[in-house]
């Protein structure tokens, strides 16, 4: 097991869960599966509170092409090493004792994209 620091920027889910999580992981957990673990604990409280969207994941991943929305804002850093870019691959596994910083809603991004509907989202999701 390793640990895994997430620090959520958005209010609707800063209110259910908070805003910075500490997390205990399998040793070959993702962002994905990180994220993943935070709609464990969202739907336990209650469900995913913002419009438009099922899960966290729903709104910051694509999984048809494997990546964020442009309009996500995420990146990773281990103290006294380097960030770790997740945009090139999500699924990447993450080391132990890493921060992820996640902004579903990034405030300079110009360009925002919809996410794919939650159907579609789901089916590709169980495929895997």
């Amino acid at each position: 097991m390793k640990k895994v620091k997430l620090v959520i920027h958005e209010s609707s889910v800063n209110k259910q869960i908070g805003a910075e999580l500490l997390l205990q992981m399998n040793d070959k957990a993702n962002c994905i599966d990180v994220i993943n673990e935070v709609d464990r604990l969202i739907n336990e409280r209650g469900g995913f509170s913002l419009p438009g969207y099922r899960s966290l994941l729903h709104m910051v991943y694509n999984p048809a092409e494997n990546r964020f929305y442009k309009q996500v804002a995420v990146s990773a850093y281990k103290e006294g090493e380097g960030m770790i870019n997740l945009r090139v691959d999500p699924k990447q596994q993450l080391p132990a004792d890493v921060t992820v910083v996640l902004i579903p809603a990034g405030g300079c991004i110009s360009e925002w994209e919809e996410v794919v509907d939650f159907e579609e989202f789901s089916r590709t999701v169980q495929k895997g």
